[in-house]
């Protein structure tokens, strides 16, 4: 089924790329006959008839045309009569009261569901393409035959011997035609030459005149010489195979017309004017006296009104035409490139190649099915045939058999701490799943993956994946298009559509692990000991799956977390992260800390939520508008969106400012008149946060100041951060650091600003330090030894945030900065 659908796909893009190349061709047909002979065109028909009949498509890394292909999930659902109680679903015995109820539902829905099966809509499609070639191949076949079979019923051997005695000489004029019969027939029907293997060229009934009989005979053994019956068959099986493309229908019969053409002119080569006056009026005496019958596979020596017409143009024309060979190159490399342009559904060759594999898995996958989680070597079997992520790596495996549930547990290692904490967890929920599927009475799937800072646990039950597929899993591996249905689907998803927690399931789900659910899953996951204790980090996303972050911090100290953990929502995966691990920094990024105990989101993660309710409205917006675009008389679903969506960004943004703290500016005091002027110059230009409500905090370090000229040149690197007040925590949202000088004159008092210069970016960063604070170059030196540094930097920043918490009373008790938080004293 697998290739029937690649040759259906690899014909609709074929015949897409034809179509352009059959109507660039229509389009230059008037040009074309008045510049090349009709056989130039009589060859690149048969060539384009040949590519629409090879089922390979050359394609290119980009497409210019994308045909629309259906998703794997549309289908057409059909009942099978007599499969009742089929679909089989075990309830735990633990399960009672209402859950039981909820699970005997369930069962109840998976026995209804054995008696449908439902068929993917491009197998339908490939189907109803393969049913229609079929169909028109033999209807071409049969009724040839039919017709051949019913002229020839009531035809002779011609016996007239003046007739013969023609026959033979045009005969061994034309340099075979040996194997032809001639025979006469006693209906209105032909001249024509009819049968691929025993050729017969049937005359009417009726006398001609031996100059009509020298014509016909010419003719149509021309046809014959040149194998045309069978060229006939060729455009014949085109249209078969591409019978839902009027377009190629269209192209056969301009190709039969050019045929035609083509023998009159290869007939009349080196003819004399006189011959080709006769040929004229034998081709109108003749289609005067005969009913032109015609059948696909035979030719005929008359034709229509305009057909005639055409062909006395051609045969009174002596003007020599270009045989075109270098127009015939670029026709056969545009007809050997047809479709090049094109793909199925959008779909990159790499693309292509991933859904081959893909339906390859499937039926490896199906040849591993087994019954018993208890056969190790079945289970080696499934485990060999799932895939992991490029750098994972399979060790063993443990099966627990002696009681239910039945688990298997696996252990994997990972070559980079990133590759466990960055790659999308989908690939783990996906196996897990597919294991549930293919081991039959396997209740529980265990992955412990090792990284050299990282370590993961990740548990999957039966039930967990009910809930996810809405139906037994198993019943999903019993059949080849189920289960290429079934991966097609797993991998389109992500960690985040695994879990639903953004999803309108997630608002009833109860299996959602809260803020305190989450902390003790942790706890007994990894027991903390004491005096060492928890500290929420708020959400997170974290390998792609919605997370709790956690670190473990020592009592009565600054929170420095050496230790991180993570459980996602759904309780499925568990990660232990060194502190030295790499993503450490991206995981505090993403969440910061929040109030104690962490029941509430952070403003950071408010602030993300912000974000999303914006990209969703944005979403349900273009929709709405496309659907008015196209005309569509009901547009209230999308309507609907669009009001959803603006009350989930005005509930966002309500409950940002119900917890954003709005906090007084920054004001640094100092007897020092120098560091006065500084402090005075950069609430010029760094004080105004991006955020209204915070606030923007300066720590200089100055490396030096010198009088010069009756003005004042200071020379610093101005370490400046956005706070915002998320409960007790100074949250750090932005800043900078950058090396500077300042130029002061002394109008009165103090030191008035009239110029800075800042460090530049890149490679000019150390030349343009040097530079402006030359003649000074020690300060120069000191300023970059110290700038990769934080200690200066942090101690001054810590200086100040306390002055500004003394000083404003907000309540702060510690900052976070740098990836770390610091206590407050």
């Amino acid at each position: 089924m697998n290739l029937l659908i690649r040759f259906a796909e690899n014909t609709a893009e074929i015949s897409a790329g034809a179509s352009a190349l059959i109507l660039l061709l229509f389009s230059a047909g008037k040009l074309t006959r008045k510049v090349y002979a009709a056989q130039w065109r009589s060859w690149v028909w048969l060539a384009l008839a040949v590519r629409l009949l090879i089922p390979i498509h050359f394609e290119l890394p980009q497409t210019a045309v994308a045909l629309p292909a259906p998703s794997p999930e549309q289908g057409v659902t059909v009942v099978v009569p007599g499969t009742r109680g089929t679909g089989s679903f075990s309830i735990p015995d633990t399960v009672s009261g209402q859950e039981r109820n909820a699970y005997e539902k369930k069962a109840e829905l998976i026995r209804e569901d054995a008696e449908k099966r439902t068929v993917p809509l491009n197998t339908l499609l490939a189907v109803t393409w393969a049913a229609g070639a079929a169909g028109c191949l033999l209807w071409t076949l049969g009724s040839s035959l039919l017709f051949r079979r019913r002229l020839l019923r009531w035809s002779s051997e011609e016996t007239d011997d003046g007739v013969l005695r023609l026959f033979r000489e045009e005969r061994a004029a034309a340099g075979g035609g040996g194997r032809v019969r001639l025979m006469r027939g006693k209906k209105d029907a032909g001249p024509m030459l009819i049968g691929l293997l025993c050729p017969v060229l049937l005359l009417p009934p009726g006398l001609f005149e031996d100059g009509e009989l020298r014509v016909i005979f010419r003719h149509e053994l021309t046809h014959f010489r040149r194998r045309d019956l069978w060229y006939r068959l060729l455009l014949a099986a085109a249209c078969a195979v591409h019978w839902f493309n009027p377009l190629v229908w269209l192209m056969a019969r301009a190709a039969n017309r050019d045929l035609e053409l083509s023998c009159d002119e290869a007939a009349l080569k080196n003819a004399d004017p006189a011959f080709r006056a006769e040929y004229g009026r034998a081709i109108l005496s003749v289609a005067q006296k005969a009913t032109q019958r015609r059948a696909p596979l035979s030719t005929g020596f008359g034709g229509g009104k305009k057909e005639l017409k055409r062909r006395l143009e051609t045969i009174l024309n002596t003007k020599k035409r270009r045989r075109g060979a270098a127009a015939l190159c670029v026709a056969l490399v545009l007809t050997i490139s047809c479709g090049a342009f094109v793909t199925y559904g959008g779909t990159s060759p790499d693309g292509r190649k991933n859904r081959e594999k893909q339906d390859v898995l499937a039926q490896r996958l199906l040849s591993v099915r087994t019954e018993s989680i208890g056969d190790n070597s079945a289970v080696g079997r499934v485990l060999g045939a799932l895939s992991l992520p490029d750098g994972m790596v399979q060790g063993g495996m443990a099966l627990q058999t002696n009681s239910e549930p039945y688990s298997l547990t696996v252990r994997y290692t990972a070559q980079s701490d990133e590759l466990l904490t960055q790659t999308d967890l989908s690939w783990a929920y996906r196996n897990a799943t597919l294991i549930l599927s293919l081991i039959q009475n396997a209740d529980r799937v265990v992955f412990y993956v090792d990284a050299p800072d990282c370590a993961m646990t990740f548990v999957y039950t039966r039930e967990q994946s009910m809930k996810q597929e809405q139906t037994d899993v198993r019943t999903l591996s019993q059949g080849a298009s189920e289960m290429e249905k079934f991966l097609a689907d797993l991998n389109s998803r992500t960690a985040e559509d695994y879990q639903m927690t953004h999803s309108t399931e997630a608002k009833e789900r109860e299996d959602l692990l809260t803020v305190g659910q989450a902390e003790t899953a942790v706890e007994q996951h990894a027991p903390i000991i004491l005096p060492e204790k928890l500290v929420s980090r708020g959400r997170l996303v974290f390998a792609g799956a919605d997370c709790y972050g956690f670190t473990s911090v020592l009592e009565g100290k600054s929170p420095q977390p050496e230790q991180w953990y993570a459980i996602s929502r759904d309780g499925s995966a568990f990660f232990v992260i060194s502190g030295s691990c790499p993503v450490v920094r991206n995981l505090e990024s993403a969440e910061t800390a929040v109030k104690s105990g962490g029941s509430e989101a952070s403003l950071t993660a408010l602030r993300e939520q912000i974000t999303q309710a914006q990209e969703t409205l944005k979403q349900a917006q273009v929709e709405l508008e496309n659907r008015r675009k196209s005309g569509a008389a009901d547009y209230s679903e999308q309507q609907q969106k669009v009001r959803e969506a603006e009350e989930a960004l005005a509930k966002a943004k309500e409950e940002f400012q119900n917890r954003h703290t709005a906090l007084p500016p920054y004001e640094h005091r100092t007897d020092d008149a120098v560091e006065s002027a500084v402090y005075e110059a950069l609430g010029q230009f760094y004080s105004e946060p991006y955020t209204d409500g915070n606030v923007v905090i300066n720590a200089p370090v100055i490396y030096g100041s010198f009088e010069e000229d009756g003005a004042l040149r200071v020379f610093a690197t101005v370490d400046e951060a956005e706070y915002e007040l998320d409960g007790e925590v100074l949250n750090s949202v932005g800043g900078s650091r950058i090396p500077m000088e300042l130029r002061f004159s002394k109008d009165g008092n103090p030191w008035k600003l009239i110029g800075r210069t800042t460090a530049k970016d890149g490679s000019y960063f150390g030349d343009s330090i040097q530079d402006f604070c030359a003649p000074h170059g020690d300060v120069a030196k000191k300023m970059l030894a110290d700038y990769g540094k934080s200690g200066n930097f942090l101690s001054g920043m810590k200086k100040n945030i306390q002055e500004y918490v003394s000083q404003t009373g907000i309540g702060a008790k510690s900052f976070h900065s740098g990836g770390k938080d610091y206590l407050i004293v």
